[in-house]
């Protein structure tokens, strides 16, 4: 396997997102297949690998390694019934598409759709729709991955207990949604979530197998403000109790100075939302309304949410609680 290391070439991948300076490389090989990659784990003694780059925080910056780009294992391998199998580069809008010509989404990918599929596991990614669906861990079934030694290793979930084969962690992990702190810890785990979250450094994952949903939801966004934090904080909190039956997908949180900068940039007044003065916090609430709901349907239950007896949908439940919060206008 061919590993370059003329400037010209490393020079676009000397630094990820986050754009730390610094960033300089031994070379970069550029492996097409399984057994390439394997090449390179046994003839290099430091590589790290790579995907698009997208990292924030400087994770995927190079500091005197030999780059493993994954940018050439691109090839979606298979589309099942309720499953996925691509190789490490396929970008996640490839992804998208591909699984929108098979009438299926994969729900808890970022939203920077250039990622590599790859990467979203090595980083146990989350996208908006984290919320309702979790992060990447809870979506993969199984994935290839080539040890420093070069062999190459198929791991499924549910195939093999991680204590079994290797020491693991014994630290607590927190109990919270989406947590990238630290190789995955908890009793009776799987081998595979080792390898999820371990940002390369247990081997270079080729391949996976993700869980897929059979159809996209048609969605409904509110933004919805409020004048302090606190009221804000509750109204989540009841959005999280009632997720299930209200059918919210996602949150985002905008703080002041967020508002300030869309006022500033005029996108509430081209759009026909103005943001309160007074407004502290902002929240973007995602919605995902039954099959077969349309925008007609939608603003129609939104207008009958206050009749003596509006339809009981996910919508109508929304607007109750936006209605009960003091923000339903």
């Amino acid at each position: 396997m061919l590993i370059r290391r003329d400037p010209d070439v490393l020079s676009a991948f000397l630094e990820d997102a986050a754009h730390f300076p610094g960033g300089h490389a031994a070379g970069i090989a550029l492996p097409s297949s399984e057994s390439e990659v394997a090449d390179v784990l046994r003839s290099a003694s430091a590589v790290l690998p790579i995907g698009a780059q997208s990292s924030l925080t400087g994770g995927a910056t190079p500091m005197g390694e030999v780059l493993l780009s994954t940018s050439r294992l691109n090839r979606i391998l298979e589309i099942g019934s309720d499953w996925a199998r691509v190789q490490a580069g396929v970008t996640l809008a490839d992804l998208d598409a591909a699984l929108r010509t098979a009438g299926k989404y994969y729900p808890p990918a970022p939203t920077f759709t250039g990622a590599f599929v790859g990467g979203t596991v090595a980083t146990n990614a989350a996208g908006a729709a984290t919320f309702k669906y979790g992060t990447t861990r809870d979506w993969v079934r199984a994935m290839t991955v080539v040890l420093a030694s070069g062999d190459a290793r198929r791991i499924e979930r549910g195939g093999a207990k991680a204590s079994s084969l290797v020491p693991v962690p014994t630290y607590r992990m927190p109990a919270v949604p989406k947590n990238s702190a630290g190789y995955f810890a908890a009793a009776g785990m799987d081998l595979i979530d080792l390898f999820i979250g371990s940002e390369g450094t247990l081997g270079v994952i080729t391949e996976v197998t993700l869980r897929v949903l059979p159809r996209r939801p048609a969605l409904c966004h509110a933004f919805v403000t409020f004048a302090d934090r606190s009221a804000a904080l509750a109204f989540v909190a009841g959005l999280r109790r009632a997720s299930h039956a209200v059918g919210v997908s996602a949150i985002e949180h905008m703080d002041a100075r967020c508002l300030s900068i869309l006022r500033e940039d005029g996108v509430d007044r081209q759009l026909g939302v103005p943001i309160p003065d007074d407004s502290a916090i902002a929240l973007l609430v995602t919605l995902e309304l039954p099959a077969g709901t349309d925008a007609e349907q939608a603003f129609d239950e939104i207008g009958r949410a206050h009749d003596g007896s509006p339809p009981d949908t996910p919508l109508v439940r929304l607007c109750r609680m936006l209605d009960e919060a003091g923000v339903l206008e």
